[in-house]
């Protein structure tokens, strides 16, 4: 299991790597079209337009997996171990829910595209494709929270310190 996930996690960071340069560089190759000959290509605007959905929902994913999502923990952090991993837990299973939620809303407006054959303006690409990211990186995102809200549970349980800060510190009140 951890192998398949670290997998997923090498295919998801190079990914992210490989469309953040697709868009630097589509973006710089209108940017010169346009000023230097005086000609812009159509369909660049909105495939950098879906580049940018799939960026945001791929680098949300990832964001969750490293913990870099912005938190407001001053309560929390003053809590004993066990119940800021208490919270955490809570807080993952509202979060799990919330992703399952949006999961299944954009994997139910991707099958509406996909039904009605939906293309796009300029590229005239189905339209399910450029929603797709939605529903898939939720659905990661779920399995991301579960999986920690049971690291959480399982601290909890076993009585294990919380794991140190993004700096490397550790809280006071834990041992080292």
């Amino acid at each position: 299991m951890k192998k398949a996930l670290s997998y997923i996690n090498v295919i998801e960071e190079y990914t992210l790597g490989l469309s953040l340069l697709a868009l630097a560089l589509f973006s710089c190759f209108q940017v010169l079209t346009r000023y230097a000959f005086n000609y812009s290509f159509t369909w660049f605007e909105e495939l950098s337009r879906y580049i940018c959905i799939f960026i945001t929902f791929l680098g949300a994913s990832l964001g969750l997996k490293y913990g870099s999502h912005f938190t407001m923990s001053a309560l929390v952090d003053r809590l004993p171990f066990r119940a800021r991993r208490l919270i955490a837990a809570l807080v993952g299973l509202v979060s799990a829910a919330f992703f399952v939620v949006v999961t299944y809303y954009g994997a139910v407006h991707c099958l509406k595209h996909y039904r009605y054959g939906n293309l796009s303006a300029a590229l005239r690409l189905p339209m399910y494709l450029p929603y797709l990211p939605i529903p898939a990186f939720s659905a990661l995102m779920a399995g991301r929270s579960l999986l920690q809200v049971g690291k959480d549970l399982s601290d909890v349980i076993r009585g294990e310190p919380a794991p140190p800060d993004m700096d490397g510190s550790v809280p006071e009140d834990e041992p080292a």
